[in-house]
């Protein structure tokens, strides 16, 4: 999953809010709702996290990773990652100057690590071959309001992890405030700040600032989201797309561990930067078809004890950078909301 982006998708769920900002009478409400497809079909295209559902899979290059266990060396290998990760966002119910939304999430991660050098005989390390699984759970809650006679955007989230369906292993939470500064035909400018509770970014308060301009030469776009993404993207064609940008992205693992003394029930998190071209073909009027790829790297890979602050982790781990490919397809909004008041 990218974690890092669930504080980005409490923003951009607000863009399709204030898109949807239209007369209220009952005589207009069919044309509003029409109106407001169309203004997030368009934000969908230009903020992936938008979409109704996504399913896409990532294949990085094998690489060198080391190991170390409380700072001492434990380990160096061959790593070979990929992944399987799928998205379904579900419009609950919107009143008012709120929205409510549910969102379900699958990752599939198959770990491959090779030619594997062990340097403590107490804790050996061994080639294997693994597959873990992540679900996710998410319920989104936005407000479009005024402070001091300014529009601001309030926000909160709560995501559930885990690898069964019995129980829920972790709890994320995200609060945050938005206010957008600026908004015109060729630019948009706004500033929030989040509390973020999410072992895969390295601190609790972050600011977010995005910006989006369009050039008017050559109908190219800038769009940064930091400090999740930036790119240049241009529209080819009516139903086609070209990028070129940096994102960060999160992972989350479920381990058992059955090698004493170190905790059975653990947890390994990533941080990952993706940097690269994209491109994106719409082949319906809801379907977009993606390719990307270019260089992955891990920022921070880390395994602590489930329950623990992920600041006590016993395991950190330190990968090169490595060449991806990603395939994907994406939906385009088309879902109301399950109550409209």
């Amino acid at each position: 999953m990218k974690k890092i982006s669930l504080f980005s998708i409490l923003f951009l769920l607000s863009i399709g809010e204030l898109f949807a900002q239209t007369d209220k009478q009952a005589m207009m409400k069919k044309m509003a709702d029409s109106m407001r497809m169309v203004y997030l079909d368009a934000a969908a295209i230009q903020y992936p996290v938008l979409r109704q559902a996504f399913i896409s899979t990532d294949i990085m290059g094998g690489g060198d990773v080391t190991g170390k266990l409380n700072g001492n060396d434990l380990f160096k290998a061959k790593l070979q990652l990929s992944r399987i990760k799928a998205n379904f966002n579900l419009p609950i119910a919107q009143w008012g100057k709120n929205n409510l939304t549910a969102s379900m999430g699958y990752l599939l991660q198959h770990t491959d690590i090779s030619q594997v050098t062990s340097y403590n005989p107490q804790i050996p390390v061994s080639n294997s071959d693994v597959n873990t699984t992540t679900i996710t759970f998410a319920a989104s809650f936005t407000r479009v309001d005024s402070l001091f006679h300014h529009q601001v955007i309030y926000s909160a989230n709560i995501t559930g992890l885990t690898n069964e369906l019995s129980t829920i292993r972790r709890v994320n939470e995200i609060a945050g405030i938005n206010v957008p500064f600026k908004r015109t035909a060729t630019s948009a400018f706004s500033v929030g700040l989040y509390y973020i509770n999410d072992p895969t970014i390295p601190t609790h308060i972050i600011p977010f600032i995005t910006y989006w301009h369009l050039f008017q030469t050559e109908n190219i776009q800038l769009l940064a989201d930091l400090p999740y993404r930036i790119l240049l993207k241009k529209q080819l064609s009516p139903k086609s797309w070209v990028s070129f940008g940096s994102e960060l992205a999160g992972s989350e693992s479920f381990l058992a561990l059955n090698q004493p003394p170190l905790p059975h029930n653990s947890v390994s998190s990533t941080l990952e930067l993706k940097t690269g071209p994209a491109f994106e073909y719409l082949v319906n009027k809801k379907i977009i078809l993606g390719v990307s790829g270019g260089m992955f790297s891990t920022l921070s890979s880390k395994v602590f004890e489930q329950g623990s602050s992920p600041s006590d982790y016993f395991i950190k781990g330190s990968n090169n950078t490595v060449p991806y490919v990603n395939f994907s397809i994406s939906f385009l909004p088309f879902l109301k909301a399950l109550s409209n008041k």
